[in-house]
């Protein structure tokens, strides 16, 4: 039995079969995964059990929990919000606290393959929301918490640059009509 609820996003059932054991929502905000699962995120949000900035005013805390403690640590849309000289020291705090065998499921927007805006994309006056008067000329297109251009490429960078020996297990199975790619590794 897996910790989904029955009204899971679809991009969450993508990657059900890693949510098994002690589970750990990293920057889950109000888009809780689940009841059963330890939700952590830097903001105080109704259904948060763990209120922690790990990259904050230059620097970096670490959860205050014993290594190896998760079955696994799911995240997403969260690792591309991080500034680039943060975002490894947060994945492999994810990873510190996996234990050997458990999983990190991530799950962001891939803005590799163009499934999601780039960071500093924007609207140009042939675009057909400017066009409609939906949108401005020069107005980002993407999420403006994006630091740099998610997607797989990146992944494989952090796995490759961290201090954890880990293995690759499901990559960019969610359907690529929506804007979103997971990527999980397993613990060695």
């Amino acid at each position: 039995m897996t910790h989904l609820k029955e009204d899971a996003q679809f991009e969450f059932k993508a990657v059900e079969k890693f949510l098994v054991g002690m589970g750990m929502d990293f920057g889950c905000g109000s888009n809780r995964l689940s009841p059963t699962v330890f939700s952590v995120d830097r903001h105080r949000e109704q259904g948060v059990d763990f209120v922690w900035n790990i990259v904050h005013e230059g620097g970096r805390y670490p959860i205050p929990f014993s290594d190896n403690t998760f079955d696994f640590i799911f995240t997403s849309h969260v690792l591309e919000d991080f500034e680039l000289d943060e975002v490894q020291f947060a994945f492999d705090e994810l990873l510190r606290l996996i234990k050997p065998g458990g999983y990190l499921i991530t799950i962001g927007p891939d803005m590799q393959n163009n499934r999601y805006p780039k960071w500093d994309e924007v609207f140009t006056e042939e675009s057909p929301e400017v066009i409609k008067g939906e949108r401005q000329i020069n107005e980002l297109k993407g999420n403006p918490s994006h630091r740099y251009d998610w997607g797989l490429d990146f992944c494989h960078k952090l796995k490759n640059e961290s201090r954890y020996q880990t293995e690759i297990m499901q990559e960019d199975v969610i359907p690529h009509n929506t804007m979103s790619i997971d990527f999980v590794i397993k613990k060695l």
